[in-house]
Order: structure tokens, then sequence, then C-alpha cells
């Protein structure tokens, strides 16, 4: 998500307090001098711009490490901890300007995790102490209380975060005068790499969902992008059902490999989303100062104003009861199954320009169609995705078996049929690649004519980003050649296939990579095993 940046080195004050129980909150990340011209945190808050700001990083624990880059660079007397006066005096200038100001854990590099659920729980204490209404001896903030933290985490594994969760909430209980927060940054994939099994199981107030650097990107909409799958967690799996979910973004185009979109298609986006998922939060960018410069947070605050809305207000975690939470997912699914009726999916396939009811949507082979002032309008899912219905709604998502009709799609199985998707050798099996650092590859099929194939590969890294000059190789079935990729150069020699980026148009630094690949192949298309897989990324 974020590299950590080491350097030397007249606006309307906010009228409330942040409110959850909005759909119009902004959250922005703040330390890492992402754009190099970072101001104070105190500059930042003397405007109704952000209404969350979460400080970056501790990027190393349980042994206690900060970065805030160019915003504290000072440490105690002989100790390696940060003390940063001017940082305490700014967090308490932003909470009286009714904003929560959070810490993260983790970020994309840093030493941290834990070896267990007691380790959680021992740290959970030690960050009371030291960030909270505790009594360590050496608190970086003097004695200025933050109001959260959230868990950016980006590598290891997820042990111990449940636990550190629970035990931090009933400190937070012991100060019932006052509301605070966990928020965590899963990416967009669902279920996050690291903190799934967290995210089920701890409860959290909101998530910070990084819709960049990723296949199902801001970039992607509305093909891949899939806040649909965040919104049925929220409902369904989180231990919170109130929990929101924002729509996180980049700040400019410089602060993400990819996913970077403009204010307005971002209004488009946040507007969509608004009118269809009640969890929706608001919107969160990476990072404060590469926003604030290219202009996007203010153009986010003009258009949280004006299309925003307060809704219900969650309760705080140690008031919520069953009772209360079945209310509102038994709601949630009535409003649902209302919307359904009304609107029932086409009995046929749809064709482009043909009549329609208002409001309905369909599958057209693998195509999905939605109708436009009563006038189908058909449209192509996103690469390696196909269309299947879900009660009245068109999703376009993983191939599961054949579309949502009987249309014909254009993409042939071995047998010549779009039922063979179901076979194994056309599902997509990620796996971790050998090489240095770690990633996950994934091959998806997306089109095959003749003795031509087309493919998705998907690289996402583990634990720390790679850089613009990588390199992947993996085993090619018997009879396959690559000769095509939309990114670098590719090439296959004795049953291996290579991909090499050109360090000429990549990002210095990422955590995703996706493009497409074509090639040949004798006899029956099968996906590559992505377990075969090398990834040298410098």
């Amino acid at each position: 998500m974020r590299v950590l940046a080491v350097l030397a080195g007249c606006a309307a004050l906010a009228a409330a307090a942040f409110d959850l129980g909005c759909n119009s909150n902004y959250a922005s990340y703040y330390g890492q001098n992402s754009a190099r011209n970072q101001r104070s945190l105190g500059e930042y808050c003397r405007d109704a711009t952000e209404d969350v700001i979460i400080l970056a990083f501790m990027n190393g624990f349980p042994n206690v490490m900060l970065n805030f880059a160019n915003a504290c660079e000072t440490t105690f007397e002989d100790s390696a901890l940060l003390h940063c006066p001017s940082m305490a005096s700014d967090i308490k200038f932003c909470q009286s300007r009714g904003k929560a100001v959070l810490l993260s854990m983790g970020g994309a590099s840093g030493a941290y995790g834990f070896s267990g659920e007691a380790d959680g729980t021992k740290f959970a204490d030690t960050v009371w102490d030291v960030f909270f209404k505790g009594n360590a001896t050496q608190r970086p903030f003097d004695d200025a209380v933050l109001d959260g933290v959230d868990l950016d985490i980006e590598g290891g594994g997820s042990a111990g975060y449940a636990s550190f969760v629970s035990q931090l909430r009933s400190h937070y209980a012991s100060d019932a005068g006052r509301r605070y927060y966990i928020a965590a940054a899963p990416q967009c994939p669902f279920p996050d790499a690291y903190l799934g099994p967290v995210l089920d199981s701890a409860w959290f107030d909101m998530v910070f969902v990084q819709f960049y650097n990723n296949y199902c990107g801001l970039n992607a909409y509305p093909g891949w992008f899939n806040f649909g799958d965040w919104d049925n967690w929220a409902k369904t799996r989180s231990a919170n059902k109130n929990v929101k979910v924002f729509i996180g973004a980049p700040g400019s185009p410089s602060a993400a490999s990819s996913g970077y979109i403009d204010g307005q298609a971002l209004g488009k986006i946040y507007k969509d989303t608004a009118s269809r998922y009640s969890s929706l939060g608001g919107i969160m960018t990476w990072d404060v100062s590469q926003a604030r410069t290219s202009g996007l947070a203010g153009s986010i605050r003009a258009m949280l104003d004006a299309g925003g809305t307060c809704g219900s207000h969650p309760p705080p975690y140690t008031t919520t009861t069953t009772t209360a939470t079945t209310t509102t997912t038994t709601t949630t699914t009535s409003t649902v199954t209302a919307t359904t009726e009304s609107m029932p999916a086409p009995t046929a396939c749809p064709v482009s320009g043909a009549p329609c009811t208002s409001g309905q949507q369909g599958c057209s082979g693998e195509k999905y169609a939605v109708c436009n002032n009563g006038a189908w309008y058909v449209g192509a899912c996103a690469a390696g995705t196909q269309c299947t219905m879900s009660g009245g709604s068109a999703v376009c998502g993983w191939p599961t078996g054949a579309p949502g009709c009987s249309a014909s799609s254009g993409l042939l199985g071995p047998g010549g049929g779009q039922d063979q998707i179901t076979e194994p050798w056309l599902r997509p099996h990620p796996a971790i690649a050998r090489g240095a650092p770690p990633v996950r590859v994934e091959v998806i099929v997306s089109g095959i004519a003749g003795n031509r194939y087309a493919a998705v590969v998907k690289v996402q890294a583990e634990a720390q980003p790679f850089g613009a000059d990588w390199a992947l190789t993996y085993a090619l079935p018997a009879g396959q050649t690559v000769d095509w990729s939309s990114r670098g150069a590719a090439s296959s020699e004795n049953g291996t296939a290579a991909i090499q980026s050109d360090p000429r148009h990549e990002p210095a630094r990422s955590m995703a990579a996706v493009f497409q690949v074509a090639g040949a192949f004798v006899g029956a298309y099968v996906l590559p095993d992505p377990g075969s897989a090398v990834f040298l990324g410098a």
C-alpha cells in the first residue's frame, strides 16, 4: 500500500464531530510525506476537509518502532522511541476541531507481527499505556490521547490480531465517557490475505479498503470493482454488522502504481455505491499530502457534502446487543428482497437495444446487461470474469459454471462448451511463487479462439513492494507458447514462459501487477500452474 519515507528535515473550521453514522466521512493518512511537501498535522486540521486522520506508521511491533517521516524526528533520551511534542499539540488541536486521530499499525514495510494470541493480548496493554490513557513513562505524544488504531497489515500472518483487538476493546470499555475506534485497511481482493480471519472474528468499527494497486481497483470500475463483496461481508460475516466500509483511493497519480481516478470519476463511483450499499462510510485517501496537492481532497469534500447522508448511528462495542444486530440484518434483507421482486430478471438473454423494464438487469452470455431508458444496454465483463445472476442483479465475477443465460459466449472450453469452465484445468488456483520478494500469482483464462488463447496474470506482493525491474517465469503446459504481454515483454522457450518488465514504464515500487498475455496451444487449453512460478523483483 505505502512505502515508508525517511526524510530529513484561510478556511472554515470543522463544524461538527466525526460521525460514523454518516456515509460522508473523509479519512486520510498522514506522516509519510508522500508528495514531498507535507505540512504539519495541525495545518491540515485548520479546515473541515478531513474527518479522520490516520498517523502512519507504527511500523514495528511488539518492539515499538514509529516512523512519521519528516513530521517527527526526535527521540527520548537514550531511546529509539520517537518523542513528538509538536504532533501531540496538533493531535489535541485536531480533536478540538471534531476530527478523530488514529494510529496505523503495519504498512508496506517494517518488522511487525505476533507469535500468537498471548503476544497480541500483551501488546494491547502496551498500546493502551503508551498511546491512550495508560501510565507509560515514555509516551510519544505526551498527554495526548488517541481516538483509535488502524491495522494496515501487509505482511506476516494473522496470529494475535484478534486477541489484540479484544484486549484493546476491554481497555476502551474502562473509559466509558469517550468513543474509541478500531479500523483496518485491507486490500480489495476478498478475503484479505492477512486479515481475512481477523475481520470475521474481531470487532471493527470501520475498514478502509484499498481499491488500488490491484485488479479490483477504482480504475477497474464497474467490472472488477468489488465493493459488493465487502458490503456482503459487513452484513453477513463481520462481528459488527454496523461496520462501515470506506472506498480507499490514491490521492494523486503518483500515490499508487494503479487505481488513481480523478474527482469526477470518483464522484460517480461514490454516488453509485451510496445508492446500493448501506455499509458505505465514506472515502479514504493515501495520503493527505498527495490528495491536497492534486486537489482531489477538495473535490472529495465537496462531493461528500453534496451527496452524503447520515442514517443510523452504530452503537459502541460495549452496548451492542444481539437483538439490535438481528433487527438490522432483517431490515437489510427485506429491502433487498423487495428490490429483487420489483425488478425480475429477464426470461431471455437481453439483446442490445431491445425493450426492457426500467431497473432490470440481466446477463447475455458472459456479458452484463442493464435497462437504460426502456432499452437494453449490453456491456462486456472485465477480462477473466463472466456474468451470473444473483437475485435480480447481474454480477461480473470469477467463472463458477455456466454464464447467466444460454447465449453464445465466444469462450470455448476444452470440450467446446461453456459448462467446461467448471473443470479444474480452467479454474484459477492462486499460489505463492518462489523467489523474492514473496508474491501470489494467479492466471485466469479470458478468451479462446481456434488454437489461440488470452489470459490475465495477477501478481500480488505478500509482504513488501517490488521494484520496477522485475521478471516472472512459469511452466507452460505441453503444447503451449506465450508470445505477447500487455506489460513488459513476453517470450517462451522449452516449456517456460517469461515476462520481463520494462523499468522505463513501471512504478518505482508496487504491491501488484496485473497484465494480459496471449499465445497458442495444441490440443485442449489448460491453465498454467502458478505453483511453478518464480518471481524476482528488484
